[in-house]
């Protein structure tokens, strides 16, 4: 499948169908959207942001006041800041996939338990 795609691509620019694209010969602007956010969640902000989950009220906190709560609250509409109810929805999701059937999981269920925290 890799391989068609790649060669979509070199026939693409072929075409010349990349030559005229907005921003071309420019330098990317990738500076941190909120410096002091972990490179994960500052990933998944700049995601939601440019697909505009991230209302006005979010765009004003700092990256130590962004939570990945925040990020879930943006994303589905819910309020994940009910710790019994994420805590839930981990559970189900963790005996739907077997995951308590794994030898390693115990250790790194405590890292993401620490990470929904």
């Amino acid at each position: 499948m890799y391989i068609i795609v790649e060669d979509k691509i070199k026939e693409s620019i072929e075409n010349g169908d990349f030559d005229n694209l907005p921003g071309k010969g420019k330098k990317l602007n990738v500076r941190d959207e909120l410096p002091g956010l972990s490179p994960e969640l500052n990933q998944a902000y700049k995601i939601l942001k440019n697909a505009g989950f991230v209302p006005e009220e979010g765009e004003k906190k700092s990256g130590k006041d962004l939570t990945g709560n925040d990020l879930m609250t943006y994303a589905t509409g819910e309020d994940y800041k009910d710790n019994a109810k994420r805590d839930k929805q981990f559970e189900d999701l963790v005996q739907k996939r077997k995951l308590h059937r794994n030898k390693k999981f115990p250790f790194y269920r405590k890292k993401i338990f620490n990470k929904l925290s």
